[in-house]
């Protein structure tokens, strides 16, 4: 049984940490502050559009997949880029590991989190028109996240209920959440530049969303009062928590898979922001009125705001909701408790502590909210080709079952011209957790990590961050027509 338990959790570990971390270097840094980066720029703030070297952005794929945890880790050097490619990743570096896992867990006792990111944006574009822009995108998401997870819930996972420093403790924990979605979205963005005059400017903008939602669930603790006795008896005094679930699988075997419907779910959802922008000249034009004839009109600094995603996605097809409001049980052989799928588990406990199978059961519907995230963004044109910028990310949860998007402070230095430009993200994450990162563009390829040290194996492996960009865009001023003249100055964005 501590054989399986140990393939099994393996198995799920290597699977969060390579899988959910193949594509949003949490938010692409080497890709959405680019003067070239379009309709990508909406991802962060959606008032950038009209601020581009672009006025036509064709997103053909983007992807950004990330993984990150307190939790658990590898050793240095034993998840590596080479490593991973020759499927050798279960090389001990050091320590001991418990049942022949390859990874470890951090021995401390702060509350834990961890979140894995999965964004693949598909056929977008972007266009501008003058003070306007127009954008139109399709993303597919997948969010899983935790904070304030208790210490003892991975130390439970990893030493199991035979861990002797556990026993006979009471524990008494709560106010924490596990939750995960995954969804598509199809949004309508929309700038305009309100206030323009002499090198001063103004822009909103706003991203409306329409959510389909294909897989969720939630587990919320409000309160873990309990005594693990030994390795099978449990004095659980209070527990009071709820679960939600639509998955595509069978409720009655995990083996069983059942897609249909596809879609289980719909929402909506917005994105709102402003930027001031400090121009370098008053740059006025009233030439021909083709899109591809106005100049662009360079600046000195930017400083933006906005909230990014805004609403949720409410699920009532295949989808349960159980309570267990305030109960409590002296549970003995715990440890032989086997269950073949969720549906049985959920029926197990019911009848464990309500003494009825179906009493836990309390609703077809539960309603899972975006990672919802304040974001003040600062950029600033140093030099010809070398600009300095800063974010700062601090997510909004104001109910337990919000997807959580960790916080996040970042400076990011960046050289860049038509063909060729490269970024050193330098950012904290979670407020703790320094990083270094590398993008480089060539024309409209971009690839980027903002955690060159994990892949590298320099530093512990408890999480990894890639992401990858590739488009096609026409600069400001690029009209075959205008080839000689006005055009052929650095204004009107030929000189790239």
């Amino acid at each position: 049984m501590k054989k399986l338990r140990s393939h099994i959790s393996h198995i799920i570990l290597t699977a969060m940490l390579l899988f959910s971390a193949v594509s949003n270097g949490q938010e692409m840094l080497g890709v959405g502050f680019s003067i070239y980066s379009g309709i990508s720029s909406a991802a962060i703030n959606p008032a950038l559009l009209t601020g581009s070297r672009v006025y036509m952005d064709i997103n053909i794929v983007s992807g950004d997949f990330s993984f990150a945890n307190d939790m658990i880790y590898f050793s240095p050097g034993n998840k590596t880029i080479p490593k991973m490619i020759n499927g050798d990743t279960t090389a001990y570096n050091n320590g001991t590991y418990k049942w022949g896992r390859s990874f470890n867990y951090y021995q401390n006792t702060n509350d834990k989190y961890f979140t894995s990111n999965v964004k693949i944006m598909g056929p977008s574009m972007m266009i501008q028109a003058d003070r306007h822009a127009f954008g139109i995108t399709t993303t597919f998401r997948s969010v899983h996240s935790g904070n304030h997870i208790p210490y003892s819930v991975p130390f439970s996972f990893y030493e199991g209920l035979e861990y002797p420093e556990f026993h006979n403790v009471e524990f008494n924990n709560g106010d924490y959440s596990f939750v995960s979605m995954t969804w598509s979205e199809v949004g309508l963005s929309y700038a305009y530049n309100f206030y323009d005059l002499y090198s001063t400017r103004l822009t909103f903008g706003v991203t409306a969303k329409a959510l389909f939602g294909y897989e969720a669930g939630y587990t919320i603790m409000h309160n873990a009062n309990y005594i693990v006795e030994n390795s099978s008896t449990i004095d659980f005094k209070n527990i009071d928590m709820e679960i939600g679930y639509v998955l595509p699988i069978g409720y009655d075997t995990v083996f069983e898979t059942d897609y249909a419907p596809l879609v289980k779910g719909y929402g909506a959802g917005i994105d709102v922001g402003l930027v001031f922008t400090k121009l370098k000249s008053t740059l006025v034009y009233e030439g021909d009125d083709k899109l591809c004839a106005k100049p662009y009109n360079d600046y000195q600094f930017k400083i933006g705001l906005s909230i990014l995603d805004i609403g949720g996605v409410t699920f009532n097809k295949d989808t349960q909701l159980h309570k267990f409001d305030n109960v409590s049980k002296y549970w003995e052989d715990f440890d032989t408790i086997q269950f073949r799928g969720i549906s049985d588990a959920l029926r197990g406990y019911s009848e464990g502590f309500y003494g009825d199978p179906d009493a836990s059961y309390s609703g077809d519907r539960i309603r899972v909210g975006l990672p919802t995230t304040i974001s003040l963004q600062f950029d600033y044109h140093l030099t010809y080709r070398i600009y300095l910028a800063a974010l700062w990310m601090h997510p909004l949860k104001f109910t337990p079952n919000t997807l959580w998007r960790p916080a996040q402070l970042a400076f990011i230095p960046r050289y860049e011209n038509r063909m060729f430009g490269v970024s050193v993200p330098i950012s904290l994450f979670n407020y703790k957790d320094p990083r270094i990162g590398l993008a480089v563009r060539v024309y409209s390829l971009t690839i980027g990590t903002e955690r060159f040290g994990s892949l590298l194996g320099v530093s512990n492996f408890n999480g990894m961050d890639i992401y990858f960009s590739f488009r096609f865009n026409i600069g400001k001023g690029a009209c075959s027509s205008y080839q000689r003249g006005a055009c052929t100055n650095q204004n009107f964005g030929n000189d790239w």
